[in-house]
């Protein structure tokens, strides 16, 4: 495990994701075999250049994967992945998180995706709940930046700007027509940060922390028609440079877009990465703006900007710093040339350490820290000192690791560290000191120490802490930075150096008990209004026996039995449960309401945890409060409708039928081909089932014969891709629009127009009206038909602001005895979130025609 988890040893080791099991063991083997020469040169390679790369997206998976490999792996640049949200509002392939645990999912997979690529990353959302989210499809920039805080998202980018100091960004996406708002807004704030970023006037209260403006040297945009977006026809930019992202590494033996695309591998949840072959591939790129003199037609990102130390010299007029700059360059050279030896390699990091902190020593002197350009040549440096530690470790064959005898702590609980120190080369490596650094408030005693050893081949230095938990310590945050780092301090002939290590798994303050509720959320139908039954789940995270009583705390006037429960633990992970019927006072109004949970006595809680673990992102968690959503509002639906459910694996409208007390069967193959369909009142197809369900497709006819013999199908929200034929699916020609930015309402306020006010399906079993449609979260719906047959009767007609009217949302058709309706609204995310509207209608839906 590193920072944030398991990570590849090296990058050739993992190529493996690339050809998936087509490898066998035996090849396997062979390039584990490499990987301390491959971890070497990938050390080595940044000692290359003293620029820095940033590209800035919208979302996990935005990266522009090929160019950051091919900047940092082959390049050597510092190279910086600037990334908005977190993916909040995407779809899940891999797993049941959504929302901010899916943010979460999507975070750990970015951060090994980087990692992969030696790439640093930043969030714009910095907080699970941050207004910088992904709160679903936005059409236009303006949106998405008056939700995000226009200036809160421009001071927090041009923050990491003034931080990183990067000559190059580019955005991933033009602000083109057709492209999601998100895209477009985090290139509006990436060229509005080109423009002000230097500017001290600009959030002056960055320089009063010691942030100086700093002037992005270069601004590059996709030179690719509609920059990635939905409309093939939108011009594209001028192309003034092409980054080679096909040319193949001999040492990591792959090209630098296969190396990309085994980043994208990492974003399991979004199903990315490909197979790429070998051979020549290209992307072109706008130079948009530029403060240094440029050609039209450049051979890289960096053209017109000092590369390399040795360059940094002519920019100084002191002839001794110059020098100083150019002798750093030798020794950087040298190195590189000595690879793979790691002896000569060694010896000559050695020498540039030196060179490089001479340098820094000069710069100071002779022009000085308070100057914009000893500033920035010094922060280089300083930048190259930081590389040049890691990478003479790396030339040593200084294996460093922080293990821990139990990751998952309680406040005020105790665990014992150990940091070692392994020497696995020839390379001698003296005065090896072993530390440890905590935040502040943390206890850490020194078990046994490390200080001042001189380590040969094949010897190991070892100190243990023992680490105590305060007892206000925060919990465990998945967007914190670890809590705990090991610091290893060693020379190489006389001359000291340092690097960090972090755990090889997260170490998680979790609360002494986690208290998990089924359910999680509650519908309280006003119209029947009854005992609430909630069973709670504890878990003991404490080490060895403890107990604890658990509470319902209830909103004024609620009531549970019983008042508390006693709770006994005999060891630590041990789960107890209780039960407790919770019943709301009469004449309760509409409203939301919360019933929380706490622990008191030797355990104390009042939160529940999340554990989201997969084997590519390892393990994290999620600390929340303890606490039952309620949602009251009348709903009317027959009790004893019998409803078949045709489950896409992507909604979870069954649970949401069930908490209105509907009887939700799912249909399987077999039920679907051979079954009694008419034993059902209605039958109900889940979002985009006719994508994942083979079987649904060859029982297309006969759910068709169902509806035609009196049944009553609703059919949820289909891409066109999805299996679906506007011919033959539906009972009449239903074709659904494309491109889909074209098809969708995102406006969630957006106003609904009624077409057919007293059709029943708008006033059976409920009357729907304004308010149904008050609340709504993410879109109103997407992926409209834009064409279909006279006996569809549309019901509804909704736009987005400035946009012509949609009727598409919701058609209904009679066929034979029975009825067929298609509805692109995003119900399923509606019922999920608890809102009142979306549940009355699905009642109207599943209800039979009369």
């Amino acid at each position: 495990m590193a920072r944030w988890g398991r990570r590849l040893v090296s990058v050739v080791v993992s190529l493996a994701l690339l050809v998936g099991a087509a490898l066998t063991v035996q090849p396997q083997q062979a390039y584990a075999a490499e990987r301390a020469t491959v971890a070497l040169w990938n050390a080595l390679t940044p000692l290359k250049s003293v620029n820095t790369f940033m590209n800035t997206g919208a979302h996990p998976d935005d990266e522009r994967s090929a160019v950051l490999a091919y900047m940092s792996r082959k390049v050597g640049a510092r190279t910086i992945s600037l990334i908005a949200n977190r993916g909040e509002g995407g779809q899940n392939a891999i797993g049941t998180e959504y929302e901010h645990s899916l943010g979460v999912v999507r975070t750990r997979e970015l951060q090994e995706a980087s990692a992969a690529s030696n790439v640093e990353l930043y969030f714009l959302g910095q907080v699970i709940g941050d207004d910088i989210w992904d709160f679903g499809f936005s059409k236009n920039p303006e949106e998405t930046l008056e939700k995000w805080g226009h200036e809160v998202a421009l001071e927090r980018l041009i923050r990491v700007v003034r931080q990183t100091r990067p000559d190059v960004v580019m955005p991933s996406f033009l602000n083109s027509h057709g492209q999601h708002g998100h895209h477009r807004a985090i290139t509006v704030l990436t060229m509005e940060a080109f423009e002000k970023a230097a500017d001290p006037e600009v959030f002056p209260e960055h320089l009063a922390e010691g942030l100086r403006p700093w002037q992005i040297k270069k601004l590059y945009l996709p030179a690719e028609s509609g920059g990635g977006g939905v409309y093939a026809d939108t011009e594209s930019l001028t192309a003034n440079v092409t980054v080679p992202v096909g040319e193949y590494d001999p040492v990591l033996g792959a090209s630098y877009v296969q190396l990309g695309e085994e980043s994208r591998f990492y974003h399991k949840s979004q199903g990315m990465g490909q197979i790429v072959p070998e051979g020549p591939s290209e992307q072109a790129y706008h130079l948009a703006a530029s403060v240094v003199p440029a050609d039209a037609q450049e051979s890289s990102l960096f053209d017109g900007l000092p590369q390399t130390v040795g360059d940094l010299a002519g920019l100084v007029s002191d002839q001794e710093l110059a020098a100083a700059l150019k002798e750093v360059q030798g020794h950087i050279d040298a190195a590189l040339a000595a690879y793979p030896k790691n002896d000569a390699v060694a010896k000559a990091l050695r020498d540039a350490l030196v060179g490089v902190r001479k340098a820094r020593e000069l710069v100071a002197e002779k022009i000085g820290l308070e100057d914009e350009l000893g500033y920035d040549i010094d922060f280089r440096l300083a930048v190259k000192e930081e590389q040049l530690q890691k990478a003479l470790a790396q030339a040593a064959l200084l294996v460093v690791r922080l293990k821990a005898d139990q990751y998952e702590l309680t406040r005020g609980a105790s665990a014992t560290f150990t940091l070692t120190a392994y020497q696995g080369g020839q390379v001698p490596v003296e005065d090896v000191t072993l530390s440890l650094e905590a935040p502040r408030g943390w206890r850490v005693t020194a078990v046994s120490e490390a200080a001042g050893v001189d380590l040969s081949y094949n010897r190991t230095a070892t100190a243990r802490f023992s680490v105590t938990v305060p007892s206000h310590a925060d919990y465990f945050d998945p967007y914190h930075p670890p809590a705990l780092t090991g610091v290893v301090r060693f020379a190489v002939d006389g001359v000291p150096a340092r690097v960090t290590v972090e755990p090889e798994q997260l170490v998680a303050v979790l609360p002494d008990v986690a208290i998990r509720t089924e359910p999680d959320g509650v519908v309280y139908n006003l119209e029947r209004p009854g005992a609430i039954t909630i069973n709670v789940a504890v878990t003991n995270n404490k080490a060895g026996a403890t107990s604890t009583n658990i509470f319902p705390v209830l909103p004024e006037g609620w009531q549970a039995t019983p008042a508390f429960k006693h709770l006994t633990f005999a060891r630590k992970g041990e789960v107890q449960a209780a039960t407790f019927t919770v019943t709301a006072p009469e004449g309760l109004a509409a409203g939301r309401y919360q019933i929380g949970f706490e622990a008191r006595g030797n355990a104390e809680s009042d939160r529940s945890v999340q554990v989201i673990q997969y084997e590519h992102i390892g393990r994290t968690y999620i600390v929340r409060p303890a606490v039952v959503d309620v949602q009251a509002f009348p709903v009317a639906v027959d009790e004893n409708l019998r409803v078949g459910y045709v489950s896409g694996g992507a909604d979870s409208v069954p649970a949401a039928l069930r908490l209105m007390g509907v009887n939700v069967e799912l249909l399987d193959a077999d039920t679907l081909a051979f079954g009694d369909l008419s034993v059902y009142d209605t039958i109900v197809v889940g979002i985009r089932a006719y994508r994942t369900r083979p079987d649904l497709a060859a029982a297309n006819s006969r759910l068709l014969e169902y509806v035609k013999a009196g049944g009553n199908l609703v059919v949820q929200y289909h891409q066109p891709g999805d299996n679906w034929n506007a011919e033959t699916t539906a009972p009449y020609y239903l074709k659904i629009g494309s491109p889909s930015f074209d098809w969708r309402v995102t406006d969630e306020a957006s106003e609904v127009r009624v077409l057919v006010p007293d059709h029943p399906v708008l006033t059976t079993p409920n009357r729907i009206g304004e308010s149904d449609w008050q609340g709504w979260v993410k879109d109103r719906g997407l992926y409209f038909p834009s064409e279909w047959a006279p006996e569809f009767t549309p019901l509804l007609s909704m736009n987005d602001p400035g946009e012509e009217p949609l009727n598409g949302s919701l058609l209904v058709a009679r066929y034979g005895e029975g009825r067929y309706i298609y509805t692109s609204l995003i119900l399923y995310y509606q019922l999920e979130q608890r809102v009142p509207g979306a549940f009355r209608i699905f009642a109207n839906l599943i209800t039979p025609a009369k």
